[in-house]
């Protein structure tokens, strides 16, 4: 696999894309400190549909799948450090579509979270912290953000089902997850009743075939084992969890 990146354009394999840009302004409803907003600026670039050859595009729209780059550099908003805006996935069969991630470069937090009867109450928050290699799975039923708490700059991948359209507006209705991120820690959300974060390291499912050390694009070899993006009861339910805590 290979991937360029050069200014606002990428290159992978055949495929070159120009971004989906999110820019601060558009983040502000979703952040601790929008006051300290003054100046607008890419947050993040959004890389979609990613391919390395003719015959990978075929197989991957065959499957209803999406392969995706997002590049996060480095920023701070008053103290909270940079995020993506944050959303839900619709239900399928009962239970929500699920999303796998993998960290190319840099440092990621993932903070997942499962709602309640309300948005505004959460059963369960967990802070996955990962790094080059790592794989993170979104398991049903959980919103998410992805933080970059570093100086350098966060690379991630994405296999997701193309068949939906994620839920945006619980995160804008409420300020945001359920916690920020800054440089004092964790901060609570006030418009949330929420449990403390768990913060726990990601592990790799033996189920999906894979390693750290091999790059996640390569399940494109083996497709059927990226089924339980498009049919989430494909695999027993409790196998999702990437960390034994969730509920």
């Amino acid at each position: 696999m290979s991937s360029k990146f050069e200014g606002s354009e990428l290159k992978f394999g055949i495929t070159i894309r120009k971004p989906d840009i999110r820019t601060a302004f558009q983040l502000k409803c979703v952040l601790a400190y929008p006051n300290s907003l003054k100046k607008d600026f890419p947050a993040y670039y959004m890389y979609r549909d990613l391919y390395e050859c003719e015959e990978d595009r075929k197989k991957i729209l065959r499957y209803s799948l999406r392969y995706d780059i997002t590049i996060i550099p480095p920023a701070r908003i008053g103290e909270e450090y940079i995020k993506t805006y944050g959303h839900y996935h619709p239900r399928a069969d009962g239970v929500s579509y699920t999303e796998i991630y993998e960290v190319l470069e840099g440092k990621a937090i993932y903070l997942l979270q499962k709602r309640g009867s309300k948005d505004s109450e959460i059963k369960d928050v967990v802070a996955v912290l990962a790094g080059k290699g790592d794989k993170v799975i979104v398991p049903p039923d959980y919103g998410h953000v992805t933080i970059n708490p570093s100086n350098k700059t966060l690379k991630m991948a994405n296999w997701v089902c193309r068949n939906f359209n994620s839920i945006y507006e619980p995160y804008k209705k409420l300020r945001g997850a359920c916690y920020y991120y800054t440089t004092s820690g964790w901060i609570a959300n006030k418009n949330y009743v929420a449990p403390e974060v768990k913060t726990v390291k990601p592990v790799i499912p033996e189920w999906l075939g894979i390693s750290k050390n091999e790059n996640m694009y390569s399940l494109v070899e083996d497709i059927d084992r990226l089924k339980f993006l498009t049919d989430p009861l494909s695999v027993d339910y409790k196998v999702f969890s990437t960390i034994a805590s969730f509920n």
